[in-house]
Formats: C-alpha cells, sequence, structure tokens
C-alpha cells in the first residue's frame, strides 16, 4: 500500500480511538438531552458537535493559528464575503453547536433526519440569502437545479418547505435555534408532540450513548449493520487487510472526543460475538502495526501512534487515544511532505 494511504490509514485509526484517561467522563448538557426528542426514533445514527467550545479550546485556538492563512484567504473571497453579509451570519463566529440524526444504510439517508443547530440566526436576512443562492443556480444551470422552496404558516410559526426527495421543512424556533427534517416531523416538533416517538425511546442508540466518555463536546454513536457489510468489501480490495469478516460483525461504533488542551478520545465498536470481536482486535492492531512500519524512519511519528491503544472487553473493541498539538503538526508535516518534489539526481 502506498504511504500516502497509510498517511490517511493513521488518521482513520486516531478517529477511532478514545482518550487514555480510564476515569475521566463528562455528562450531557442539559439543552442536548432536552434537543435529543427532536430527533426521531427511527434513526440508526446520532452525532453532536460543539464548536464554540472545541474553537475556544487551547488545542483549537492553536490548531486555527496554523490555518489562520487559509481561513484568510476564504474570508477575503469577494463571494464569500458577499454571502456572509447578506446572511448576517458568520459560521465560524454564529454557529455554536450542531445536534443530527441520520438513516444510513442502503436507504435515501435524507429519509428520515432531524438537524438541530443553536446559534445567533437573522432569519429574515438567512432566508433571503437563501433564495438568492437559488435564484443564483437557477440562473446559471436552470430551473432543474433549482430545488422549490415555499413558505407556509403552521400553529403559528413560519417553516420553509423544501419539495425534493419528499417534503423536507426547517424553521427557527427562536433567535438561537435552527431545526429540519422532513415536514411532518417539523410540525409534531412545533406542536410539541415528539417526547414519545424520539429517539430517546430508541433502546439500540440509548445503549450506545451510555457507552460513550465524553458527552459534552464532541461524539457521535450509530448501528451499523446494515452498512459493515459494504465497507468490508471496500477494505477487501486491499490485499493488506485482512479484518473483513470482523468489520462486518460490528453492530455499532461510537466515539467521543473532549478537547481542551489536547485531545482525548475514546470509541468502541461492538461486534455480534466475542469470537469477532477478537479478530477485530487482530485486525485493527496489524493495521496500526503496518501504520508504524510505514513511518518508521521517523521515530517521533512511531512514538505517537504508540499513544493509540486497542483492547477488547467482551465483544466491544476499544479504542483510546491521546493527540496534542505535536500530533497534528507531525501529521502536517508527513501530509506536506507528499506534496515536495522529489529532486532530480
Amino acid at each position: 500500500m502506498r504511504k500516502a494511504n497509510w498517511l490517511a490509514l493513521i488518521l482513520a485509526l486516531t478517529i477511532m480511538a478514545a482518550g487514555c484517561s480510564t476515569t475521566k467522563t463528562t455528562s450531557l448538557p442539559s439543552e442536548v438531552d432536552q434537543h435529543l426528542a427532536w430527533i426521531p426514533q427511527a434513526v440508526n445514527g446520532v452525532a453532536y458537535c460543539d464548536m464554540q467550545s472545541l474553537r475556544q479550546s487551547e488545542l483549537g485556538q492553536a490548531l486555527e493559528k496554523d490555518f489562520s492563512e487559509r481561513l484568510d484567504e476564504m474570508r477575503r473571497d469577494r463571494h464569500f464575503k458577499e454571502m456572509l453579509e447578506r446572511a448576517g451570519f458568520d459560521i465560524e463566529k454564529d454557529l455554536r453547536s450542531v445536534l443530527a440524526g441520520f438513516q444510513g444504510g442502503e436507504r435515501d439517508s435524507t429519509q428520515t433526519f432531524a438537524f438541530v443547530a443553536t446559534g445567533n440566526f437573522d432569519e429574515q436576512k438567512i432566508i433571503n440569502t437563501v433564495k438568492a443562492v437559488r435564484d443564483s443556480m437557477e440562473k446559471h444551470h436552470g430551473e432543474r437545479e433549482r430545488p422549490e422552496l415555499t413558505t407556509e404558516t403552521y400553529n403559528g410559526k413560519t417553516i420553509y418547505v423544501i419539495k425534493e426527495h419528499g417534503d423536507k421543512a426547517f424553521y427557527f424556533a427562536d433567535a438561537h435555534t435552527f431545526v429540519a427534517g422532513n415536514k411532518d416531523w417539523v410540525q409534531s416538533i412545533i406542536d410539541g408532540k415528539t417526547a414519545d416517538q424520539s429517539v430517546k425511546q430508541n433502546a439500540a442508540i440509548a445503549a450506545l450513548m451510555n457507552k460513550l466518555r465524553f458527552k459534552d463536546q464532541c461524539w457521535v454513536v450509530a448501528n451499523t449493520a446494515d452498512v459493515m457489510e459494504k465497507v468490508a468489501e471496500e477494505l477487501s480490495e486491499s490485499r493488506d487487510f485482512k479484518g473483513t469478516r470482523a468489520v462486518k460483525a460490528v453492530q455499532g461504533v461510537t466515539f467521543s472526543a473532549h478537547v481542551g488542551q489536547k485531545a482525548e478520545l475514546y470509541g468502541e465498536a461492538v461486534c455480534d460475538s466475542e469470537e469477532n470481536s477478537k479478530l477485530l482486535v487482530e485486525a485493527a492492531k496489524g493495521a496500526l502495526a503496518t501504520a508504524k512500519l510505514a513511518v518508521s524512519d521517523d521515530r517521533e511519528a512511531v512514538d505517537m501512534l504508540n499513544r493509540i491503544g486497542i483492547d477488547m472487553a467482551g465483544n466491544s473493541v476499544k479504542f483510546t487515544a491521546d493527540l496534542d498539538k505535536a500530533f497534528f503538526d507531525k501529521m502536517r508535516e508527513k501530509a506536506e511532505g507528499r506534496h515536495k518534489p522529489v529532486a532530480m539526481q
């Protein structure tokens, strides 16, 4: 496998990993717990990210400085600046958090979904910007590329309906809360009738959420039985990967992160049997060993990969890692090294 692929594998392994502290945990914020009642029971995955907290963390601020040149270049783009001015909304400053429920699997992933964002929203400016973008799409791509957007009043609230792949809708619950999903579900949220039909009633998702170590900043849980067979098929295309049977056996995954001075990560993969969890441990450790071999000329990089822990507990495989700024600097160094021209001899 090419070195570039191993670098991608390194990053994938760290994303699967978890913070090395075995005792530290954080609780689910009360606002997030309330908003979970706005996620439909039928989803097979839920994700949450508190962008504001990540941006304000010591590690987040340090990484932002590293990428400041790229961010400044984006901010200077005329079209981007005009869009922000029209919308009165700056994603970097005004978007605080996102909670999303998704279906996934072989079916259309938009069939069942819900999205709750918190921040500072100027409803009228944002809608005017959406309309301007639609008009631009029509001008450059024709009517086919323009999704139909209609405005309706429901139970005293203005909802915006997108008639594409079934009725999807969104509305602003208040100046700080944006909600999107299937139209009938959005209407149920407005009616206050989702509690008995929400993901909080989904026993499988609840069991996975109980495995989360860090619940306040960034996490995702998902039932994966429907998608892992396809993932295993894609991995089997690599002759170096020997764990396709174990991957197929993964029934659910969890990942959570706590970011302060460093990023503490914790993840679990729940298999259908202890035998298959052993196979997954072997496959994961084999992949990690191969990744170390790919950077064996850099002792510091190898030491960093040694921070990734892979352990088994019954039918679960636990991944742990502890990433500081030096880790991200090293990964960036390796990535940039791939693109440097090779001097001719």
